[in-house]
């Protein structure tokens, strides 16, 4: 009897992987750093200003401020009037590369738990959002 129970969640789990979408199991393995970076440009590209403190580490110390007012803080940053990441290599736990604009960035990446976030990020201008200290 058990056996038979047991056979049966096996096939009722292989029905659902197989029906499921493979996007289903992206947050049970946690969220890369390409997948956190492209998620953060999605965003900016959208100009979804409201949802882009997500994908910083809760260590970060402007963090409150891109949620609370987040077009008056990302309006002030290289990446207002539409600009975004162009192109980006990975290398370790840092991600890098050029905005739209010419501007350089650089983003330290922090695993927390299963998800990769960005930690602390400096663009070629000066401006910096960095981590608590």
């Amino acid at each position: 009897m058990v056996n038979k129970r047991i056979g049966y969640f096996l096939v009722v789990l292989v029905m659902l992987m197989g029906f499921g979408s493979c996007d289903m199991f992206v947050n049970f393995f946690g969220t890369t750093i390409d997948e956190r970076i492209d998620s953060f440009n999605d965003d900016a590209k959208a100009g979804n200003y409201s949802s882009m403190y997500s994908h910083f580490h809760s260590d970060t110390k402007e963090r409150d401020d891109m949620k609370n007012d987040p077009n008056t803080y990302w309006n002030t940053t290289p990446m207002a009037s539409e600009n975004y990441i162009d192109s980006y290599s990975v290398s370790g736990d840092t991600a890098s590369g050029k905005l739209k604009s010419g501007d350089t960035f650089s983003a330290e990446m922090k695993r927390d738990g299963l998800d990769y976030l960005i930690y602390q990020m400096d663009f070629g201008t000066g401006f910096d959002i960095r981590r608590i200290e």
